[in-house]
């Protein structure tokens, strides 16, 4: 039902370079979490301050939230960069340490889109109900990074997981 919070969206597309970013209705979504929590905090009934609390908790935590991976061939590397509460994490991989942009699914009827690495775990781009707008992403960065697509969505696969 959520699955569209969270997810990444091809900002810009060149020939050589592919920018993801999450979509906005993370982050409205994290605010209005925010002011939901807000107004439960100014209501008196102790149960509702605490869901108050967690809400904008919670809600700070999404609305802050960003998440950019640029796939750049002519730099030869993957810049992912994310922040929470303002706390910024950067990465440069060389993209010779990719292996394969995969979409698979996964139990429950969930596609997972994610780059695997040849040494350390993989890089998790997206997951949604349907498998289409996931392989349009994986096709972008496929043909830019000049990696292998791998979309294995047979049932054999999601049930084994």
């Amino acid at each position: 039902m959520l699955d569209w919070l969270g997810s990444v969206q091809i900002r810009k597309r060149t020939a050589t370079r592919v920018e993801l970013d999450l979509t906005r209705a993370t982050a409205w979504t994290g605010w209005a979490m925010a002011a939901g929590g807000i107004y439960m905090v100014t209501l008196q009934p102790l149960w509702a301050t605490l869901i108050g609390a967690i809400g904008v908790f919670m809600g700070v935590l999404l609305g802050t939230l960003r998440r950019r991976l640029v796939f750049d061939r002519e730099d030869g590397l993957l810049r992912s960069e994310q922040r929470v509460l303002g706390i910024r994490r950067r990465a440069a991989i060389p993209l010779f340490h990719l292996r394969a942009v995969v979409v698979a699914a996964r139990r429950g009827g969930i596609y997972v889109a994610f780059v695997e690495r040849r040494v350390g775990g993989t890089i998790h781009l997206d997951e949604a109900r349907r498998p289409a707008p996931l392989l349009e992403l994986a096709e972008a960065i496929s043909e830019v990074a000049e990696l292998r697509l791998v979309y294995d969505a047979t049932t054999r696969v999601a049930a084994l997981d």
